[in-house]
């Protein structure tokens, strides 16, 4: 009788102990996942903000596209949400976030790959259409409203917001960012910038 009661207290302390291990891995995954993505956007934080036009973010190819440009002079930056990267599993919603660079009038190939700076982005939402990665607001639109702008609210610089999830077993956690170009006040026309030609249409 001793001998069982053992048994099943030590199932039970067993059972216990991988549970907690693995909640602890499983944790600490999606830290390191999370941790991927906020230190890919330290590394482009000044270039957004200080960017002096932003692109309309497009969709083409299972790759969402947003460019932008720096002051005069400055190179060409783009970032790239990959939501089908090679060797992923559809059903996984596995995506990888890439930044690609180049000198104005020197645009990259056609469907040119930047270097992957953050991957286990969950993308199902995205790909099921309910939320976009990128997101921008045009100089004198209407954003959405916010408590602390106003309905009346109009941006005088360019905005982008960037909201993306990473997800590691059943856990997501998400980063929804919004940056200022604060040196975009005087852009025109999106089309007519040197920028543009490396983006798709």
């Amino acid at each position: 009788m001793t001998m069982m009661l053992m048994s099943v207290v030590m199932v039970m302390f067993t059972t216990a102990i991988v549970h907690v291990y693995r909640s602890i891995q499983t944790t600490e995954s999606l830290t390191d996942a999370q941790s991927k993505v906020a230190i890919a956007f330290q590394r482009f934080d000044r270039q957004l903000r200080y960017a002096s036009w932003i692109s309309d973010p497009v969709e083409e190819n299972d790759i969402w596209y947003v460019t932008f440009a720096g002051l005069e002079g400055e190179k060409c930056r783009q970032l790239q949400l990959d939501l089908q990267p090679p060797g992923a599993v559809a059903t996984d919603y596995r995506g990888e976030l890439r930044f690609l660079e180049w000198e104005p009038g020197s645009p990259p190939a056609p469907g040119a790959l930047g270097n992957t700076i953050a991957s286990d982005i969950y993308t199902a939402e995205i790909q099921n259409n309910t939320k976009k990665p990128f997101e921008k607001t045009k100089v004198d639109s209407t954003p959405y409203p916010s408590a602390s702008a106003g309905s009346d609210f109009r941006p005088d610089f360019q905005r982008l917001r960037i909201n993306l999830d990473t997800k590691v077993g059943d856990s997501t956690a998400g980063i929804d960012v919004t940056y200022t170009a604060v040196n975009s006040a005087d852009t025109k026309d999106d089309d007519d910038h040197e920028c543009k030609e490396g983006q798709p249409t």
